[in-house]
């Protein structure tokens, strides 16, 4: 999990106009290039997304997890110490 920091409204302000020189910075071919990257990863993503949902098995599997999950079958589930010894 991510760590949770404290800022006071000057360090926001700081860090909104930081943030704000380096994107008004940003030419438009790189501005192009980021969002043809963020688009390329978006795009990633929902392919694998498509390949677990076309795989009947898996979807089996994880919807099998989710009904041990909502009834609370434990034993159903691996714990991480034992996973990592595997």
């Amino acid at each position: 999990m991510g760590k949770i920091y404290n800022i006071n409204k000057d360090e926001r302000r700081f860090n909104l106009r930081t943030a704000t020189k380096k994107v008004s910075d940003i030419t438009v071919d790189e501005l192009k290039t980021i969002i043809h990257e963020v688009i390329a990863e978006d795009l990633e993503a929902w392919r694998e997304t498509f390949e677990i949902m076309a795989d009947k098995k898996l979807m089996a599997q994880i919807k099998q997890s989710d009904t041990d999950w909502r009834t609370g079958k434990k034993e159903a589930y691996v714990s991480w110490d034992e996973l990592k010894s595997v």
